[in-house]
Formats: C-alpha cells, sequence, structure tokens
C-alpha cells in the first residue's frame, strides 16, 4: 500500500480536533438482507486528548440504506468514547476508538411505517489512520463497526418495547478532514 503524507504537524501537538467524514455503509443486522448498501455521514467528529496517546472521543453520524423493494432507511448514531493515539511517525497517527452508542435512531421513509421511529443503544469500534495535510489540517481513512439493539419503537404515538428480532449494525468504510487546534 503507498500512503501519501504532506505538512509536518504530529497528532499529539494538537489537543482537540473537530472534523467531518463520509463513507460505504453495509448494513448488518436483523432484517439487513431486504437494504442495499448506503453511505454514512460524519456530522461531527470531536476528539479532545488529554496526553499525548490518551483521549475522549465524541460522534455523530448519520447512514441511509434503500430497501431493494421500496423506501429507505436512515440511522443516525451518537457515541462518546475513550481514544488511544499512537503516533506512527511526524505525519501519520492511528486513532483507536470504543465507543458507547448513546443513542441509536432508526427512521422509515417510503415503506407505509414512516410515522415509526426506532430507539436503540450500542457500541461503536472505530479506527482512524491521520495524515498530516498542513498546519491544523488532517486527513483520515476511517474505519467503524457499530453494533447495538432496537429497544423501543415509537409509532402513532405509542411506544412499543422491541424484543425480538432487534439487532441492528453497520460496517462503514470511509475518509474524513479534520482540523486540529
Amino acid at each position: 500500500m503507498t500512503i501519501f503524507a504532506f505538512g509536518s504537524i504530529k497528532a499529539q501537538n494538537s489537543k482537540a480536533y473537530l472534523g467531518v467524514s463520509v463513507g460505504y455503509a453495509i448494513p448488518g443486522g436483523d432484517g439487513s438482507e431486504n437494504l442495499n448498501s448506503g453511505i454514512n455521514l460524519g456530522f461531527i467528529n470531536f476528539g479532545y486528548r488529554f496526553s499525548k496517546t490518551w483521549g475522549a472521543t465524541l460522534n455523530l453520524t448519520s447512514s441511509g440504506f434503500a430497501y431493494k423493494n421500496v423506501g429507505s432507511l436512515g440511522v443516525a448514531v451518537f457515541s462518546v468514547g475513550p481514544m488511544y493515539t499512537a503516533s506512527l511517525s511526524d505525519k501519520l497517527s492511528l486513532d483507536l476508538k470504543p465507543q458507547y452508542a448513546i443513542s441509536i435512531v432508526g427512521k422509515e421513509k417510503g415503506t407505509g411505517y414512516d410515522d415509526a421511529t426506532l430507539k436503540g443503544t450500542g457500541f461503536v469500534f472505530g479506527s482512524s489512520l491521520n495524515f498530516g495535510v498542513t498546519k491544523g489540517f488532517k486527513l483520515s481513512l476511517n474505519l467503524d463497526y457499530t453494533t447495538g439493539k432496537w429497544n423501543e419503537l415509537d409509532m402513532g404515538g405509542n411506544t412499543y418495547k422491541v424484543t425480538t428480532k432487534n439487532s441492528v449494525s453497520s460496517l462503514v468504510m470511509g475518509a474524513g478532514l479534520r482540523y486540529n487546534f
């Protein structure tokens, strides 16, 4: 594999970063056999370092999947957790980010269940390979696996407990841009 990196900023020289990302999302879990792969957007990718190697991360992402027959499913994930950073060189670092998914929300469109909202919790196992670009900016290659369970279904003003066929997961391969400050 050939890696191109520019700039001379170390990841550990900054205390925090804020970024965005886009990626290819592969659905998993119960009912995923009826879904096509889709797109993932990372609206908020935030990290704060307490030391050169340890920190915390907070993320808000959303994936969109089309059903094979009709309609679509949108899944948003809000997660927080620790971050371990390994400096591989002056221009290259690896972040490992296990996170608790405080909220996983699913919403369908065009399926006849447009007023239904699925809610759940889970875990995200994230990683980012970060490349220096210019002072402050870094590019990242990301690999994230999310797994969880739907716990509730809100529909027609009523909330129902979900207890069967309720697993949800996705594998996201993507790229991002972050600003270190």
